[in-house]
């Protein structure tokens, strides 16, 4: 969902010539904030909570520091000039500062307090659905996100995060509907589709997916991640050789990508054992057990190159040891593929029972 920048819609006079630290300050709610002071009056108090300008009313504080805060009416001339009530949106622009800085509760109340004077407000649903999710309570996610497209049916975003709370709970045929919705009502909705094709590549859909790519690219094609999407859609289909160009598309977009390096290596390997078995067809599976020294060996150091280049990138990306354990595998050079898979698991990797088995068996060792 698209972060709304906080405006700070009062015009306040400067009084203080430098930000003044708040240990503590207590509003009248019972909540307690840490921030330092920017500016303050008898009508408001301007706080920096982590870079990020909050604004309240003196009459919502109840102490700084210790030391009470007694709002003052503002006069002019004879006449007293009731102070500004708080709208919705202030309640909104503060709950997407504390949102920005990871202060999820203190966010879900100032939404709490949006809802609260303004209950058909569609965006307030929406963003508590956020912070709510971001504490793991999916279902209350849920329900708020619900709420937000039952008072407006075309909010777009609050479908894609709904789907984004489904999938996450597993439920990936509501996710699809959800992002299906999105799309509908905003046909450039990028991010619905590339979230689309993930599940649809994970059920066996490569098609699909392949389909919502190109229109992600036709959108925009500078995408690194639509590429590399794709590649992994075209590599369940088989493809390897398109799989292999879309990963080189995306490494092209990002020399940082190292998914696409670990991919792209792994491409390289299934290329060449697929061309052994074409070589030796009445052996399918010896390339298990005896590597594939027939294969193209330009395959194998294409591969080791990128497994290389992204542990360069990323020294904790497992999964770019798991790839270059299994490159190495396929080269026969055993203890290089022992180190890799020890690097891994270093990290906290699961390694495939299956390979590892593999693995003792050819090089017979155990590790």
């Amino acid at each position: 969902m698209r972060k709304e920048r906080l405006i700070i819609v009062f015009i306040l006079p400067l009084i203080l010539s430098r930000a003044l630290y708040a240990e503590t300050i207590i509003l009248k709610s019972g909540r307690k904030v840490e921030a330092n002071i920017i500016e303050k009056n008898e009508q408001f108090v301007v706080l920096d909570f982590k870079g990020a300008p909050i604004t309240y009313h003196a009459f919502e504080v109840e102490s700084i520091d210790g030391e009470p805060v007694l709002a003052k009416p503002k006069k002019e001339g004879k006449e007293i000039i009731r102070l500004e009530t708080i709208s919705p949106e202030d309640y909104l622009q503060r709950g997407d500062a504390y949102y920005s800085k990871g202060d999820f509760d203190q966010a879900i109340a100032e939404f709490d307090l949006a809802i609260k004077i303004k209950p058909d407000l569609a965006q307030a649903h929406a963003k508590r659905g956020l912070a709510e999710a971001d504490k793991g309570g999916l279902d209350r996610a849920i329900a708020d996100y619900t709420r937000a497209v039952e008072i407006d049916p075309k909010y777009e975003e609050a479908y894609y995060t709904r789907g984004l709370a489904y999938a996450r709970k597993g439920d990936t045929e509501k996710a699809l509907a959800d992002y299906s919705r999105a799309v509908e009502i905003n046909p450039e909705y990028i991010q619905a589709y590339l979230n689309r094709a993930f599940i649809n590549i994970n059920k066996a859909l490569p098609e699909k997916a392949i389909t919502d790519l190109d229109r992600v690219i036709k959108i925009n094609s500078n995408l690194a991640v639509a590429y590399y999407i794709r590649g992994i859609a075209y590599a369940n289909k088989g493809n390897l050789e398109q799989a292999i160009s879309d990963y080189s598309k995306a490494i092209k977009i990002n020399p940082n990508y190292a998914e696409a390096y670990t991919n792209r290596a792994l491409a390289y390997v299934y290329k060449a054992m697929i061309e052994q078995t074409r070589m030796d067809p009445n052996s399918p599976k010896a390339y298990i057990n005896i590597g594939l020294t027939k294969a193209n060996k330009a395959d194998f150091d294409r591969a080791v190159a990128d497994c290389d280049k992204a542990v360069e990138i990323a020294p904790a990306f497992s999964d770019a040891y798991i790839a270059r354990a299994r490159v190495f595998f396929f080269r026969q050079e055993y203890d290089k593929s022992w180190a890799d898979v020890r690097k891994a698991e270093e990290l906290g990797a699961k390694i495939d029972p299956q390979f590892l088995e593999d693995l003792k068996t050819a090089s017979g060792k155990e590790k």
